[in-house]
Order: structure tokens, then C-alpha cells, then sequence
């Protein structure tokens, strides 16, 4: 951090001037806004929990021994097919990066399963990618605090 600072203090040699203030000021904003992505990184745990896809309801992500497992906990929309308890996501394997791959996604609406991978992008969001063949869909899903 000190090192950033004596950076910015040095912005005054090109011929503009910069307060000593405005350097501190500056820094300390910069050391509480950065803090929580530091204090918090991303593993595989910070996968689990309850997103939305985007045609809403809420899926709970949960470990299933060493592996993943998806379930619907609310379909938000009152469709039948889409029922709490049902299994959406099976047997993801985490396979570092923030990815998990070889499982399957079922899919209640045309009664299908396809092969799985899911990427945690950030900690609010993760990309779920379903494959038939070559043919492959993706969808974002958001964190549900």
C-alpha cells in the first residue's frame, strides 16, 4: 500500500497539482473498498447456497458427498413439472478453477438430461452450461442472499 501511495504522491511532478489529502483520502478508499474481495476469495464452498436462473425460482446447490448436487426449492412460477425436491444438477465434480464438470442437468420440461458444467464466475454469479451432442446452452444464475 505504501507503495502505492508514494505513486500517487508523485503525480505532482507532471505539473498538476495533488494534495497530500486527496493521496490519503484516495488510498484509504481504495484499502476498504478492496478489502472484502481480499479478506473473502472464491473457493469451491463459496458455490453453495440458493441462486435464480433467469426463468426464475430458486435452486439450492449443496455438497452430495464429494460432489455436487442442484435441487428446485421453489419453481416461482407454479409449474408443475418444476416441483420442490426435484433434482436438477447430479454428480458435478469439482475440477478446480471454479469449475465443476461430468455431471448432468435434467431438464423437467422436455424431460431430458444433458451433460453439466458449471462455472462459478463471481461470487454472485455462476454460468451453468448443458450439452446434447456438440449442441450446448448456457444460462447465468444469481446468488439469492
Amino acid at each position: 500500500m505504501f507503495l502505492f501511495c508514494s505513486k500517487l504522491a508523485s503525480i505532482r511532478s507532471l505539473g498538476k497539482p495533488f494534495h497530500r489529502g486527496t493521496t490519503i483520502a484516495f488510498a484509504a478508499f481504495l484499502a476498504t473498498s478492496l478489502a472484502p474481495a481480499l479478506a473473502a476469495p472464491l473457493d469451491a464452498a463459496s458455490v453453495h447456497g440458493f441462486w435464480r436462473p433467469p426463468d426464475g425460482g430458486r435452486i439450492q446447490i449443496q455438497q452430495c458427498g464429494d460432489r455436487l448436487c442442484g435441487y428446485v426449492r421453489d419453481d416461482g412460477e407454479g409449474e408443475p413439472e418444476l416441483h420442490p425436491g426435484h433434482v436438477l444438477l447430479r454428480q458435478l465434480e469439482h475440477q478446480g478453477a471454479l469449475t465443476w464438470t461430468g455431471g448432468t442437468i435434467h431438464n423437467p420440461r422436455d424431460n431430458r438430461t444433458y451433460r453439466a458444467k458449471l462455472r462459478l464466475v463471481n461470487r454472485n454469479q455462476l454460468k451453468l452450461t448443458g450439452c446434447a451432442w456438440i449442441f450446448c446452452g448456457s444460462q447465468e444464475w444469481t446468488r439469492i442472499e
